[in-house]
């Protein structure tokens, strides 16, 4: 099922559609463990009004209008029925990631280069990421400096801003990589290591570890979520405004005395997400970009 609720109100959430688990047109395949849990396979998208759908089983992505029905299949092709009116490509996937979508509805697929390994192992291997047209054709691949010679780290998330640019988040180890890409040129590029996190108090130095980056809609800023830690006894997290034309942090817009409440998602430039499991039960205390708390949702 797939809910979608306003931000910052989403107790008011409703079901925009359901996808059976099968091999048609419209399907996820979804495969279930010797331990009888769903073993979690597909990535699924919501932008523009469709739902975007790739399945790692059947190496495939589907874009559905809002009802479930497919409309561009790109993959395996399969059998339709007469009168439908499905368009279909073919392509050969390694292994599915992340997905991004523009404002002319072209769609940014990472696809990882399988690495022999199974299950998480496959989701730190190197990847790239494909751009293909609304219609399912291949645009062009990017590599780490546009040119796909050389693979992304393992990618984080892709997000797209208002100019159409896409943004990929790396990491490998201790390291975090921001890359801005307006059409096959990289634009900017920054490596952040934890040691670039650093806070002092009295004589002590406390070095930060990177937890989260997201990236915001105006493609000028994004945000970094740093934990510091007094050996190994969690002080405080921080959450940063960093600037991509100066290339330096901005601001400090809050600080966070809890290790449970992490930074989940940025929504509209405007509220930030914190999360917080406790004996099973999800929180979500959504906040200004002032620190302010506005909304609490179970």
């Amino acid at each position: 099922f797939v809910y979608a609720g306003r931000a910052g109100y989403t107790e008011n959430q409703s079901k925009l559609c359901s996808l059976k688990s099968g091999n048609l047109p419209g399907q996820v395949m979804v495969r279930v463990g010797e331990d009888g849990l769903f073993v979690l396979s597909f990535n699924i998208l919501l932008a523009r009004g469709r739902v975007y759908v790739a399945d790692n089983i059947l190496k495939r992505v589907q874009v559905l209008d809002r009802d479930g029905r497919a409309q561009v299949l790109i993959g395996e092709k399969v059998p339709v029925p007469v009168g439908d009116r499905l368009i279909q490509t073919q392509f050969n996937f390694s292994v599915l990631g992340d997905m991004a979508v523009d404002s002319d509805n072209n769609l940014y697929i990472q696809n990882r280069i399988a690495s022999g390994g199974s299950g998480e192992e496959l989701d730190f291997s190197p990847s790239y990421v494909l751009k293909f047209d609304e219609d399912g054709k291949l645009q062009y691949t990017l590599g780490k400096a546009g040119a796909p010679n050389i693979p992304f780290d393992y990618i984080d998330s892709m997000e797209i801003d208002r100019r159409d640019r896409l943004f990929v988040v790396s990491r490998k180890f201790n390291t975090w990589n921001v890359s801005r890409f307006d059409g096959k040129k990289r634009d900017f590029a920054i490596n952040l290591s934890n040691g670039d996190f650093r806070e002092r108090e009295a004589n002590t130095e406390y070095e930060g570890k990177i937890d989260n980056v997201k990236i915001l809609r105006s493609g000028e800023s994004f945000l970094v979520a740093v934990s510091f830690f007094s050996e190994l006894r969690f002080k405080y997290r921080k959450i940063y405004s960093y600037s991509v034309k100066d290339s330096r942090i901005e601001r400090t817009i809050m600080s966070i005395p809890d290790p449970k409440n992490e930074l989940f998602t940025v929504v509209d430039d405007m509220h930030l997400y914190l999360w917080n499991i406790d004996v099973g039960r999800t929180r979500f205390i959504i906040c200004n970009f002032d620190g302010n708390i506005v909304n609490n949702v179970l």
